[in-house]
């Protein structure tokens, strides 16, 4: 049998990259993807922002301070989106096995393919350039994690290749799955490299983070026997969500209902796409000291209904909001096929009017046709701070 090979193709800078193609001026100039607020995090950035301190993550109010110079913008997923449909149409013809992780990456398994990782990962990532003029990094390994960390490595523009024996040198939060807080715990045990993290034993690991850290013992020898699932044997999700963050604390319900509208209709709408109706509907909120909450309610009928779902989490919300909050959001879970719903005794002409609304938003973006309740009491969403040089997109 054939060793395994795998390819991760991971986009560089994908959302920043995006928005430069359709500014050319932008080009070689910092450029940050964030939200419409101040409150909102960087989504994605250039790498000329990249070596100004900015990091997808960061508090945007924090990014403008270390990099006032740089060119602000709002995101347009519409547009992100339909180029991950063409770069997935790309991967699709060098391997029927690709499966997408996000909206800016996939694997690849390329065992007992003719040419070798090596020759295809230079032709996917000449392919995707040529068709797209946007760049990714690919990574190849014998497994989903080391192409993943080799991809990493390779960034930005490069192709890299990792084995259990080459990655002993590389730092232990390179592993992936290892996060900040992993990171920093292991540092405090004298714990840097990957080498060092193979000194502790099974029992040990276990001891220290309890069962991912028996995975994470695996992990750091290079072990990952899971799987390339293609797209459409992947497994269902098991929640369909959005958030939204307020410029500034709300409580009244004039000032949060509207959010909670729009958050409605973009989950009913992706849940529509992904062919799911769901039982349970969260809502779930942030208030100013930033701690978490959430209330839910199970529905008799599952439902992929904006107006369902917003009537459940506005009720909801009414319960549960008592104090200033800064982030809302709503959830649909206990999700089941769209196929295999319960018939209606006296169907409605509901469905046959979203399907008609989901066309328009697909075609021409989620803000091209809403209902007026969204449009009411919610900060202007086509708007951002821009500074610098930034000009509107």
């Amino acid at each position: 049998m054939a060793h395994r090979a795998v390819l991760h193709v991971d986009m560089d800078a994908y959302f920043a990259s995006v928005e430069v193609l359709a500014h050319p001026r932008w080009k070689g100039k910092p450029v940050v993807v964030a939200g419409p607020s101040l409150r909102s995090v960087v989504s994605a950035c250039s790498y000329e922002a990249k070596r100004l301190g900015v990091r997808s993550g960061m508090p945007l109010v924090r990014a403008m301070r270390m990099a006032p110079e740089a060119i602000y913008t709002q995101g347009h997923l519409h547009s992100y989106a339909s180029y991950t449909r063409r770069i997935l149409r790309i991967l699709v013809g060098f391997t029927p096995l690709v499966e997408p992780v996000s909206i800016d990456e996939a694997f690849l398994d390329v065992t007992g393919a003719p040419s070798s990782p090596e020759e295809l990962a230079g032709k996917i990532q000449a392919s995707v350039l040529s068709e797209t003029r946007l760049w990714a990094s690919v990574g190849m390994g014998p497994n989903k994690l080391l192409a993943k960390m080799a991809s990493r490595g390779a960034k930005p523009r490069g192709i890299g290749r990792l084995t259990p024996d080459t990655m002993v040198d590389l730092p232990v939060d390179s592993i992936w799955g290892v996060g900040e807080e992993t990171g920093k715990l292991f540092r405090r045990f004298g714990i840097r490299t990957i080498a060092d993290l193979r000194v502790l034993s099974r029992r040990q690991l276990r001891a220290l983070l309890g069962r991912s850290g028996e995975v994470l013992y695996f992990l750091c020898r290079g072990v990952d026997p899971s799987p390339v699932v293609p797209g459409e044997e992947a497994p269902p999700p098991l929640s369909i969500g959005n958030e939204y963050t307020f410029p500034h604390d709300v409580r009244r319900p004039a000032e949060y209902l509207p959010a909670l509208s729009l958050l409605a209709q973009k989950v009913a709408r992706r849940a529509r796409d992904k062919g799911f109706r769901g039982f349970t509907v969260t809502f779930r909120y942030r208030l100013r000291d930033l701690s978490c909450h959430s209330r839910r309610r199970q529905l008799p009928r599952a439902t992929d209904q904006r107006g369902k779902i917003f009537t459940v989490a506005a009720g909801l919300a009414r319960e549960a909001v008592g104090s200033p909050v800064r982030l809302v959001g709503v959830k649909l879970s206990d999700l089941v096929p769209e196929r295999a719903r319960q018939l209606e005794l006296f169907p409605g002409g509901g469905e046959r009017v979203s399907a008609v609304v989901d066309a328009i938003r697909r075609k021409y973006g989620e803000a091209s046709i809403t209902c007026g309740r969204t449009m009411v009491g919610l900060p202007d969403r086509s708007r951002i701070p821009y500074h610098g040089r930034g000009t509107p997109a």
